[in-house]
């Protein structure tokens, strides 16, 4: 008998780096099938997740017009998949990214994963947090900036020091497991796996079960701001309790 599939109820855009692969693995896992997602790529210079590197590759024009083609798509909604390209200059800096895609896009509503980040943050009444992190230090040290430039404390914060963007799809759900095992305090109401291209999703509901309190990551909380912009609103069980019941 022909199996006919369902109508979708949300269509989401994605802007990813060329060189990173794990938030569409992540997001085939989760998404459930009345849900459909479309990427469209740039470019970081030499694949090395810097500093200059990601303001660089923001500043180059790339965005908006990987913003124009996802519009011809009809998207929903379209996101800036990149937690350290979003924070790395600020607040302000993330809202005209946002502003930028949007209006490149003829309109159509915009998110980034560090706006999702603190929507998230903010939804589950945290105020503080543990971060494991891929990054070099000095994107560390830009994160923890962001973050308590927002009203978060940072209570940890540990990277594993990958350079080439790739190398960061390398790392193991398991290792950030580990690290935030090592990290996890009571001075933290939250814990958050950070990066686009980190192997994260799996981890989420295993790491709330062992720490006793919500478990975000990048993928997830970039996932969750396109569904609520999209005004998609059923549970999505499995990946955190981000999306299994603030959606």
């Amino acid at each position: 008998m022909l199996n006919i599939s369902k109508p979708w109820n949300a269509r989401i855009g994605a802007i990813y780096i060329s060189s990173s692969l794990t938030m569409e693995r992540e997001w085939h896992m989760a998404l459930p099938d009345d849900v459909s997602f479309h990427i469209a790529r740039i470019s970081l210079d030499d694949d090395n997740s810097t500093e200059q590197g990601l303001i660089d590759m923001l500043e180059s024009g790339q965005v908006e017009e990987a913003a124009r083609k996802l519009a011809s798509a009809e998207v929903d909604v379209i996101a800036f998949g990149c937690t350290a390209g979003s924070f790395i200059k600020g607040i302000k800096w993330d809202k005209d990214l946002a502003k930028k895609i949007s209006d490149a896009a003829g309109g159509i509503p915009a998110t980034t994963t560090s706006s999702g980040l603190l929507d998230a943050i903010n939804t589950l009444g945290c105020k503080t947090i543990t971060v494991a992190s891929p990054y070099i230090d000095e994107l560390n040290v830009k994160e923890k900036a962001f973050l308590e430039g927002n009203g978060i404390e940072v209570v940890n914060i540990r990277g594993k020091e990958c350079l080439k963007d790739q190398d960061i799809a390398k790392v193991t759900a398991e290792e950030f497991v580990e690290l935030h095992l090592e990290m996890d305090t009571p001075e933290s109401d939250c814990a958050f796996i950070t990066c686009t291209n980190s192997n994260s999703i799996e981890a989420i509901n295993y790491l709330e079960d062992k720490l006793k309190k919500p478990v975000m990551s990048s993928n997830q909380v970039t996932l969750w701001s396109c569904l609520k912009k999209a005004g998609y609103k059923k549970s999505i069980p499995g990946y955190g309790m981000l999306l299994e019941k603030y959606l």
